[in-house]
Protein backbone atom coordinates (compact mmCIF):
# COMPACT_ATOMS: atom_id res chain seq x y z
CA UNK A 1 0.00 0.00 0.00
CA UNK A 2 1.84 2.98 -0.97
CA UNK A 3 -0.94 5.59 -0.34
CA UNK A 4 0.21 7.17 3.02
CA UNK A 5 -2.60 10.00 2.61
CA UNK A 6 -5.03 6.83 2.65
CA UNK A 7 -3.27 4.88 6.30
CA UNK A 8 -3.52 8.34 7.40
CA UNK A 9 -7.58 8.69 7.38
CA UNK A 10 -7.22 5.05 8.44
CA UNK A 11 -5.53 6.25 11.74
CA UNK A 12 -7.32 9.15 11.98
CA UNK A 13 -10.99 7.55 11.93
CA UNK A 14 -10.99 6.36 15.45
CA UNK A 15 -9.35 2.87 14.64
CA UNK A 16 -7.46 3.45 18.55
CA UNK A 17 -4.35 2.95 16.84
CA UNK A 18 -2.81 6.65 15.93
CA UNK A 19 0.68 7.93 14.19
CA UNK A 20 1.32 9.03 17.60
CA UNK A 21 1.01 5.31 19.38
CA UNK A 22 3.75 4.35 17.25
CA UNK A 23 5.89 7.52 18.25
CA UNK A 24 5.04 9.23 14.77
CA UNK A 25 5.10 13.09 15.07
CA UNK A 26 4.68 15.94 12.68
CA UNK A 27 7.82 15.69 10.91
CA UNK A 28 7.83 12.00 10.50
CA UNK A 29 4.22 12.37 9.06
CA UNK A 30 5.67 15.28 6.47
CA UNK A 31 8.43 12.60 5.61
CA UNK A 32 5.97 9.74 4.93
CA UNK A 33 3.67 12.16 2.67
CA UNK A 34 6.25 13.42 1.02
CA UNK A 35 8.35 9.63 0.33
CA UNK A 36 4.93 8.19 -0.81
CA UNK A 37 4.58 10.88 -3.32
CA UNK A 38 8.10 10.47 -4.66
CA UNK A 39 10.37 8.10 -2.79
CA UNK A 40 13.83 9.71 -4.66
CA UNK A 41 13.05 12.73 -2.75
CA UNK A 42 16.20 14.41 -1.45
CA UNK A 43 17.18 14.14 2.62
CA UNK A 44 17.30 18.31 1.62
CA UNK A 45 14.18 18.63 0.45
CA UNK A 46 12.62 16.38 2.98
CA UNK A 47 14.36 18.42 5.32
CA UNK A 48 12.71 21.97 4.58
CA UNK A 49 9.50 20.31 4.38
CA UNK A 50 9.60 19.05 8.05
CA UNK A 51 11.89 22.08 9.08
CA UNK A 52 14.92 19.89 10.11
CA UNK A 53 18.18 19.53 9.42
CA UNK A 54 19.62 17.25 6.20
CA UNK A 55 21.09 14.99 8.73
CA UNK A 56 18.02 15.25 10.98
CA UNK A 57 15.89 13.91 8.37
CA UNK A 58 18.54 11.05 7.26
CA UNK A 59 18.11 9.67 10.58
CA UNK A 60 14.24 9.91 10.89
CA UNK A 61 14.09 8.06 7.85
CA UNK A 62 16.53 5.34 8.87
CA UNK A 63 14.45 5.23 12.56
CA UNK A 64 11.13 4.58 10.25
CA UNK A 65 12.69 1.64 8.41
CA UNK A 66 13.73 0.05 11.82
CA UNK A 67 10.27 0.61 13.34
CA UNK A 68 8.93 -1.07 10.05
CA UNK A 69 7.17 2.03 8.90
CA UNK A 70 9.09 2.42 5.53
CA UNK A 71 9.51 -1.11 4.13
CA UNK A 72 11.34 -0.05 1.10
CA UNK A 73 11.65 2.19 -1.81
CA UNK A 74 10.89 1.39 -5.69
CA UNK A 75 10.54 2.60 -8.65
CA UNK A 76 7.09 2.46 -10.12
CA UNK A 77 6.81 1.45 -14.23
CA UNK A 78 4.12 2.42 -16.51
CA UNK A 79 3.61 -0.79 -18.26
CA UNK A 80 1.90 0.92 -21.36
CA UNK A 81 5.58 2.40 -22.25
CA UNK A 82 6.57 -1.50 -22.27
CA UNK A 83 3.49 -2.29 -24.86
CA UNK A 84 1.82 -4.08 -21.68
CA UNK A 85 -1.69 -2.24 -22.58
CA UNK A 86 -4.37 -4.53 -20.88
CA UNK A 87 -4.03 -4.70 -17.27
CA UNK A 88 -6.74 -7.00 -15.30
CA UNK A 89 -7.76 -8.61 -11.56
CA UNK A 90 -8.02 -12.05 -11.84
CA UNK A 91 -9.86 -13.54 -8.71
CA UNK A 92 -8.49 -17.24 -8.26
CA UNK A 93 -10.09 -19.94 -6.61
CA UNK A 94 -7.66 -22.78 -5.89
CA UNK A 95 -8.14 -26.84 -6.26
CA UNK A 96 -8.73 -28.78 -3.03
CA UNK A 97 -5.59 -30.03 -2.06
CA UNK A 98 -3.57 -26.77 -3.23
CA UNK A 99 -1.72 -24.96 -0.96
CA UNK A 100 -1.11 -21.46 -0.58
CA UNK A 101 2.64 -21.73 -0.43
CA UNK A 102 3.08 -23.98 -4.08
CA UNK A 103 0.57 -21.70 -5.29
CA UNK A 104 2.88 -18.89 -4.46
CA UNK A 105 6.01 -20.42 -5.57
CA UNK A 106 4.07 -21.07 -9.01
CA UNK A 107 2.87 -17.78 -9.01
CA UNK A 108 6.69 -16.09 -8.79
CA UNK A 109 7.17 -17.99 -11.91
CA UNK A 110 4.23 -16.65 -14.28
CA UNK A 111 5.24 -13.39 -16.18
CA UNK A 112 3.03 -10.82 -15.64
CA UNK A 113 1.86 -11.37 -12.41
CA UNK A 114 2.26 -8.11 -10.63
CA UNK A 115 0.07 -8.35 -7.30
CA UNK A 116 -0.78 -11.26 -5.47
CA UNK A 117 -3.11 -11.03 -2.29
CA UNK A 118 -4.64 -13.78 -0.17
CA UNK A 119 -8.04 -12.99 0.35
CA UNK A 120 -11.30 -14.13 2.22
CA UNK A 121 -14.93 -14.74 0.18
CA UNK A 122 -15.87 -16.69 -3.02
CA UNK A 123 -12.02 -16.67 -4.18
CA UNK A 124 -8.63 -17.50 -2.73
CA UNK A 125 -6.74 -14.75 -4.54
CA UNK A 126 -6.40 -11.80 -6.12
CA UNK A 127 -3.81 -11.03 -8.84
CA UNK A 128 -3.10 -7.95 -10.76
CA UNK A 129 -1.47 -9.05 -14.35
CA UNK A 130 -0.34 -6.78 -16.91
CA UNK A 131 -0.51 -8.33 -21.04
CA UNK A 132 -0.10 -6.99 -24.46
CA UNK A 133 -3.83 -8.04 -25.24
CA UNK A 134 -6.72 -10.02 -24.28
CA UNK A 135 -4.76 -13.03 -26.17
CA UNK A 136 -2.20 -12.67 -23.91
CA UNK A 137 -4.42 -12.72 -20.89
CA UNK A 138 -6.14 -15.68 -22.03
CA UNK A 139 -2.94 -17.39 -22.00
CA UNK A 140 -1.72 -15.91 -18.47
CA UNK A 141 -5.05 -17.56 -16.70
CA UNK A 142 -5.00 -21.37 -19.04
CA UNK A 143 -1.20 -21.09 -17.01
CA UNK A 144 -2.56 -20.75 -14.01
CA UNK A 145 -5.16 -23.00 -14.54
CA UNK A 146 -2.44 -25.43 -15.76
CA UNK A 147 0.71 -24.71 -13.54
CA UNK A 148 -0.75 -23.35 -10.31
CA UNK A 149 -3.45 -25.36 -9.20
CA UNK A 150 -6.36 -23.43 -10.19
CA UNK A 151 -9.64 -24.51 -9.99
CA UNK A 152 -11.70 -21.29 -11.20
CA UNK A 153 -10.97 -17.90 -12.40
CA UNK A 154 -12.58 -14.11 -12.82
CA UNK A 155 -10.69 -11.79 -14.87
CA UNK A 156 -11.66 -8.40 -14.82
CA UNK A 157 -10.23 -5.36 -17.02
CA UNK A 158 -8.55 -2.28 -15.20
CA UNK A 159 -9.85 0.60 -17.60
CA UNK A 160 -8.35 3.35 -15.27
CA UNK A 161 -6.05 3.52 -12.62
CA UNK A 162 -7.17 6.37 -10.48
CA UNK A 163 -4.69 8.65 -8.92
CA UNK A 164 -5.32 9.24 -5.05
CA UNK A 165 -2.74 10.71 -4.68
CA UNK A 166 -2.76 14.54 -2.97
CA UNK A 167 0.41 16.33 -4.77
CA UNK A 168 2.47 18.18 -2.70
CA UNK A 169 0.09 18.93 -0.54
CA UNK A 170 0.81 17.79 3.19
CA UNK A 171 -2.04 16.00 4.84
CA UNK A 172 -1.70 15.38 8.72
CA UNK A 173 -3.55 12.79 10.41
Amino acid sequence: MDNFVSLLRILASGSGQTAENIGLDASDRTILGALSRNARTSYRDLAALAHLSPNATAERVRRLQELGVVKGFCVEIEPSSLGLNLQAFIDVKLQKGTTMNSFERTLARIAGVEEAVSMTGAFDVRLRVVCKDPHQLGELIEQLRTLAGVQETSATVIVKRLNLRTGNRVVEA
